[in-house]
């Protein structure tokens, strides 16, 4: 079982971390393979032991309330891939705990762990001195060239993984005391551990994550402080701490690229003037921060639903905030704002379960492996605690998947005070029927999922090399894998609205009326799934105009202002309508928020020299 819920993090984290339905199926699989391994050998063992524990309890209930939630969410598709998410990871953790109970076991995973981990911090190392925007043949973001991020697509996803990981390598360098049967094998043992560790230091700072190398520290002072104070314990600790740090600073030091990125993050007062940041507001997330709460205060019980964070943020969004944001940057807001504080409250009582278990291992384990295990995993859960303040690396898959096996295994030691049952056959039996239905309603949710994602890219590539018959014909396949996955209705729209614009002249009149309302018949399915799509309004607008139904269009506009307030291109295309309509003053007002929400100083959105008149026309003149 070790073997399995290792590969099931590898497979987690191997492909992008899982950020999608066709990319998280490996470990998906991998973890239904497992589950059902481990089934079999509960029927086959004459005296099974399955003690429970509070945080085994409150992961159950908290399960109970996400199955509550997604059923009352409304955006169902949103909803159903984070529950997969949740009830993965849930069943990943029961595993662990129940699966994984010998120091053998333990050894292993950590051993696998940390070949992850150097593997993750080679790659990432290589992207940052190489300048590499690729993960083998997947392309990176522009924006994160310089920065390492190992299979991860973002710099901060892959420090999230490492300071986990770094916690359980470090505290077993520093608190087993014999690693092999003899001396010279453990120091062996110790010097690789020491290797990986610095390597894995190395790869958060590459990371350039100022939040990573933040929660890092913090995780390895906790090693320090909660593995006891006897003194050999504590210098041996205090040794390999201060190695990783020396080497982790040198490195940070010596790079200039990663020393400036640094230092332009805070800014010196001068005289008496005190540090400060550089940038108040950490990249837009304390604007973002401020309006979530705003969202909390509005559904504080329940929250808005299982993933739908992004929609109903565009109605508070900052318009300072250029991108669209898929998360707050901020997991404990965005499980109060989905979940609401029901779920926090439960989510919390999972942590102090886990908390209270690991202290009990460390204050009463009779074996430094198990004491080493127990304050890595302190270390790891506390280092990823304090990064979700900052980031949203418990909504990654990959990292999800490490923290909940890494609570499993540690649960899952026992303590002097738990005595474990045998399990009677009927318990066995109920067990059983409980994983056999979880699959048969996890396969009806995920396998949908997956299809219709996968063919839905197949389309995306046919609609590049502008084969779009081929391509309306696979987004309607998509569709029928998976009924409530907007995005091929919305792909379909795009291609007969795009195929308008070819059908010029007064014979092609027709024609060019019933793509529009094919587009149009598109966009109300995709917006019957997902009302709050700004830009799929706009798109169903415009498709409007090209039927000649000016009314549906400008109601479509409004309706695209009316769910993303500070859209600049919603108020930019209205400008353009008023504008060909003849009002001149609306298409003004409408430019201007254009301008406004847009930030730039360019002529994106300005009109050049017709706005520029008509400003003047509309401005009050002086008397």
């Amino acid at each position: 079982m070790a073997i399995a819920m290792a590969l099931f993090v590898f497979c987690s984290v191997f492909f992008l971390g899982g950020v999608n339905p066709v990319l998280a199926t490996p470990s998906v699989a991998l973890l239904a393979a497992a589950s059902a391994v481990w089934l079999i050998g509960q029927f086959f063992r004459k005296d099974t032991a399955l003690p429970w524990s509070a945080a085994d309890l409150a992961i159950c209930a908290f399960l109970a309330y996400s199955a509550f939630i997604y059923r009352i969410t409304s955006l169902e598709y949103e909803a159903r891939l984070e529950l997969i998410q949740v009830i993965c990871c849930g069943i990943a953790y029961l595993l662990a705990a129940k699966g994984i109970r010998d120091r053998t076991g333990r050894r292993i995973f950590v051993l696998m762990l940390m070949g992850f981990a150097l593997f993750q911090s080679g790659l990432g190392i290589w992207q940052a001195f190489t300048k590499s925007d690729y993960i083998f043949s997947w392309e990176r973001p522009e924006l994160y060239n310089g920065r390492g991020s190992g299979t991860f697509v973002c710099p901060n996803h892959l420090a999230g993984f490492l300071e986990m990981s770094l916690g359980l390598i470090v505290a077993r360098a520093a608190m087993v005391r014999k690693e092999s049967g003899t001396v010279e094998r453990t120091i062996l043992f110790k010097v690789l551990f020491v290797y990986v560790a610095i390597m894995v230091s190395l790869g958060i700072v590459t990371s350039m994550s100022r939040a990573g190398w933040l929660s890092a520290t913090i995780g390895m002072a906790t090693i320090l402080f909660v593995g006891g104070w006897h003194g050999r314990q504590i210098w041996a600790r205090l040794l390999v701490i201060l190695s990783v740090f020396v080497c982790a600073a040198a490195v940070f030091w010596t790079l200039e690229p990663i020393r400036n990125y640094f230092l332009k993050s805070i800014v010196t007062g001068g005289g008496n003037q005190p540090l400060s940041l550089g940038d108040p507001t950490l990249g837009g997330r304390t604007m973002m921060w401020s309006g979530t709460i705003d969202m909390i205060r509005e559904n504080p019980l329940f929250g808005t639903g299982m993933g739908t964070w992004q929609w109903n943020y565009q109605k508070v969004k900052d318009y300072r905030i250029l991108s669209f944001p898929n998360y707050t940057h901020n997991d404990y807001l965005n499980l109060a704002s989905d979940y609401g504080l029901i779920g926090v409250t439960l989510m919390c009582g999972v942590f102090v379960a886990f908390f209270r278990h690991a202290y009990k291992v460390v204050s009463d384990a009779q074996s430094s492996e198990d004491k080493a295990f127990a304050v890595g995993a302190i270390s790891a859960v506390i280092a990823i605690l304090v990064h979700s303040w900052f980031d949203f690396n418990l909504h990654i898959f990959g990292n999800s998947a490490l923290l909940a096996v890494l609570m499993g295994i540690t649960t899952g030691i026992p303590t002097a005070a738990k005595t474990a049952r045998s399990v009677q056959n009927w318990k066995r039996l109920a067990v059983g029927i409980a994983l056999v239905v979880f699959w048969g309603v996890a396969a009806t949710l995920f396998v949908p999922s997956v299809k219709s994602f996968y063919i839905a890219g197949l389309g995306d590539e046919a609609k590049y090399n502008l084969n779009y018959d081929e391509a309306v014909d696979l987004y309607s396949k998509a569709s029928e894998a998976d009924p409530r996955f907007p995005k091929p209705f919305i792909m379909q729209g795009d291609i007969f609205r795009d195929q308008v614009a070819w059908r010029v002249g007064p014979g092609k009149l027709r024609e060019r009326r019933e793509l529009a309302s094919k587009a149009v018949r598109a966009y109300d399915r995709a917006l019957d799934l997902n009302p709050m799509m700004s830009d799929v309004w706009v798109s169903r607008g415009r498709a409007f105009e090209m039927a000649g139904n000016y009314g549906e269009a400008l109601s479509s506009y409004l309706k695209a202002i009316d769910v993303a307030p500070v859209s600049a291109y919603a108020h930019f295309v209205l400008g353009q309508f008023y504008r060909e309509r003849g009002e001149s003053q609306k298409a003004v007002a409408a430019f201007e928020k254009a301008d406004r929400y847009f930030l730039r100083n360019d002529q994106m959105f300005q009109m050049s020299q017709w706005y520029e008149n008509e400003k003047s026309k509309s401005a009050p003149k002086a008397e």
